[in-house]
């Protein structure tokens, strides 16, 4: 009898361990109306207009594996991480940093898989809080839940959260919400949403019915696959090239963008890097989803500065326009890019 007691606890602990595994395994639920599906509020500033103070970590079952899961934890090194973890955050994953500009992951327990439950983005500007990437914690594998973040200059940022639709399996949300955000520097720094995109990740799964992206005021994308109009045909099988940025012409060979209607991808340059995205388009409506680039230093400072430019301006883009050969790109009136087309082959 006194063995049976012995191991009783691990065998407890496995038999959780397992029953997350296997729920986790089988079909993420979504958990209802998510902030993503309405209006975008200043959730980083509190009603007087202040800085709202930095939250604690929520109460949330810790079932992770010591032995394993606690070997990805990350030590404070700057002062804000430690005042995360006096706070009672477990530090996680790398640091992303653009000048000034931070951002840091932190979590209040871990799974059974060694995932995060409980989790947030926190961002800073030169070691003073900002605000957080979600308005509230997130649950890995659930709906709404943070899964990638890119720091696009010191002042803008983007990040891609999962939508799970009924039926979804864990590993595969049928779309991704994209949201951008504005880092506003000085002695008391903010971060503000400013709009956020839906985007169908299954080109095989057909869209809800009635389903529309939400909460931009600058109008989101409406989810579904390439349509059949004349728009995305004729801008395959062409290298179109940026003539000009925001008024300013242009004369060079670079950046560049050339699009795939059957893979709904676009590659192309900015000048020092190469990258390649998804996109969406729907009659005149046109989103970049965040690409993944080469990561060369670009030593020729007018060609850094157009790249930068370009990248600065790329996820802005929700409309386009076709004028003979050019490809005119728009942030709902506003004209941000021209760009020319050549032959690709």
């Amino acid at each position: 009898m006194r063995v049976t007691l012995h191991f009783l606890p691990r065998f407890l602990a496995l038999f959780c361990a397992l029953t997350l595994l296997l729920a986790a395994a089988a079909e993420a639920r979504p958990a209802g109306e998510s902030w993503l599906d309405r209006p975008l509020t200043d959730w980083n500033r509190s009603r007087g207009g202040q800085l709202a103070p930095l939250p604690d970590p929520p109460d949330v079952p810790d079932v992770a594996a010591p032995d394993i899961c606690n070997e990805q934890m990350r030590k404070p090194v700057q002062p804000f991480e430690r005042t995360l973890v006096a706070r009672g955050w477990k530090l996680f994953g790398p640091v992303q940093v653009f000048g000034p500009a931070q951002v840091v992951m932190a979590t209040s327990g871990l799974d059974g898989m060694c995932r995060p439950l409980g989790f947030q983005a926190f961002v800073t500007w030169d070691g003073r809080y900002a605000g957080t990437l979600s308005p509230v914690a997130m649950q890995a594998r659930t709906d709404g839940a943070l899964t990638r973040v890119e720091l696009i200059s010191p002042s803008r940022l983007m990040a891609e959260f999962s939508r799970y639709a009924p039926g979804d399996p864990a590993c595969c949300p049928s779309r991704t919400a994209v949201v951008n955000y504005v880092l506003q520097p000085g002695e008391a720094p903010t971060l503000r949403a400013e709009d956020v995109s839906h985007f169908q990740t299954c080109p095989e799964r057909p869209a809800e019915p009635g389903a529309s992206s939400a909460g931009a005021s600058s109008g989101g994308t409406p989810i579904g696959g390439v349509s059949g109009t004349a728009g995305p045909d004729r801008l395959a099988g062409k290298r179109w090239t940026l003539v000009e940025v925001e008024g300013e012409t242009v004369n060079v060979a670079e950046p560049f963008i050339e699009f795939d209607p059957a893979s709904r991808r676009y590659t192309g340059s900015d000048g020092c890097n190469r990258f390649s995205g998804r996109y969406e388009i729907q009659g005149a409506r046109l989103r970049f989803a965040p690409p993944t680039r080469t990561k060369r230093a670009c030593l020729d400072e007018p060609v850094r500065r157009l790249e930068s430019r370009f990248n600065r301006l790329l996820p802005q883009v929700n409309r386009f326009e076709m004028l003979g050969d050019r490809l005119v790109l728009y942030a709902s009136k506003r004209r941000l890019m021209v760009l020319a087309a050549r032959s690709s082959d």
